[in-house]
């Protein structure tokens, strides 16, 4: 019972996401089309509209003489079906407006209950007053009204019934309110909700991206810092080469996305930066296969794997590689990539940090859309990495 109410909630949830995306859309198109002009409209205006619908079609049947109804009807029914109808109409507005909102949800019960026994008095007794107005002798005066008419079965037009009737309508009524307000307040804090995590993942999203790129930066000078003294050419061939990459850089990771083709770009620029400082015995392997290079991907999304490869592999006692294999296809992306495995030991705070923002990326952008594991087998570090691509 308890997986099927969980299973029940999980597919509401996504019935409400579902409708969020909808009106989203339908909003941009009602924003977008010119030919609706703009008029402010209260949000009750459509309440209003509801409730003049549901007095007037009856009317429509009353009006129409081929109608069954219409020969029935004469003063006294029409205002015997009225007076409940307005009277449950008000009630109706109080309760949605007023006592389910600020008695009842902030738990103020007893409260609650007694203003509603009031509206139900105040009901029966409009309903009682002009029933009398309609009914009563010309000797008859106000005074009588209280005396031996209100609430009495005089003539026959009250009894235990007519509060019992009035009894069920209100509790009837109160029940809907209750749930339109609970209702409205879900849809509202879900909204609500949705719109805070847009945000907060926007932020932390833009927050990543400038921590990543200085954490680039970062390892590559230091990497070039090393050549200077024992190379300065090559050290200057690199500082051209990491140039040319942080131009790419900047103007192609400043979007959200950015294609598949041009991300794997900047990974193939990293490989030719990384090649100049490492000897020729270093062997690494760049293979790219993509089958939709323009399929949108979030930027340098593979670059920590592809640092974490080269700054872990090199090994001073035995030969050092590290492949790169990188497939798209079928509306998935897959990096893999192999290393002989000698990691160092770091004690630096920004240790880690680009894998860290990695996975924090994954899990924003990607939510249960991706896979990523890492195992070491016969010295050889394997990270893999697929993720499921949005359309």
């Amino acid at each position: 019972m308890k997986l099927f109410f969980s299973n029940l909630r999980m597919w509401l949830a996504e019935l409400q996401e579902a409708q969020f995306d909808r009106g989203e859309r339908e909003i941009a198109t009602l924003i977008e089309d010119e030919s609706i002009k703009h008029y402010p409209v209260p949000s009750y205006a459509v309440s209003i509209l509801v409730w003049f619908f549901i007095l007037i079609f009856p009317l429509i049947l009353i009006l129409d003489p081929t109608a069954p109804m219409a020969n029935e009807f004469d003063l006294w029914n029409m205002v015997s079906f009225y007076v409940p109808l307005l009277a449950t109409m008000i009630i109706f507005f109080v309760n949605l407006r007023i006592l389910v909102p600020k008695l009842f949800f902030r738990k103020k019960y007893l409260a609650y209950f007694l203003c509603n026994a009031l509206l139900l008095v105040i009901g029966i007794a409009c309903r009682e007053f002009v029933v009398f107005l309609m009914t009563k002798n010309p000797a008859e005066t106000l005074s009588d009204f209280f005396a031996i008419y209100c609430f009495r079965a005089v003539r026959g037009h009250f009894s235990i019934w007519t509060a019992v009737s009035f009894f069920l309508i209100l509790s009837f009524v109160c029940l809907i309110c209750f749930a339109i307000v609970f209702a409205s307040r879900s849809i509202m804090r879900a909204f609500v909700m949705r719109e805070k995590r847009r945000t907060e993942m926007t932020y932390e999203l833009t927050f990543l991206k400038q921590q990543l790129s200085p954490h680039f930066l970062f390892n590559t000078l230091n990497n070039i810092t090393s050549l200077i003294r024992i190379d300065p050419d090559l050290a200057e061939n690199s500082m051209t080469k990491l140039s040319q990459l942080l131009r790419m850089m900047l103007y192609q990771t400043s979007d959200q996305y950015i294609s598949v083709k041009e991300d794997v770009e900047i990974l193939e620029k990293y490989a030719d930066l990384e090649r100049l400082r490492l000897d020729e015995s270093f062997d690494l392997k760049f293979e790219v296969n993509l089958e939709n290079p323009q399929a949108q991907v979030v930027p340098l999304m593979m670059m920590p794997l592809m640092e974490n490869a080269m700054k872990h592999c090199l090994n001073p006692d035995g030969k050092s590689f590290a492949h790169i294999y990188i497939e798209q296809k079928n509306g998935e992306l897959y990096f893999r990539a192999e290393n002989s495995n000698f990691p160092r030991k770091s004690k630096s705070k920004s240790s880690g940090l680009g894998l860290a923002t990695f996975l924090k990326r994954l899990e924003l952008m990607y939510k249960d859309r991706y896979t990523y594991t890492t195992k070491v087998e016969n010295g050889v570090y394997i990270s893999e990495l697929k993720v499921k691509l949005e359309n």
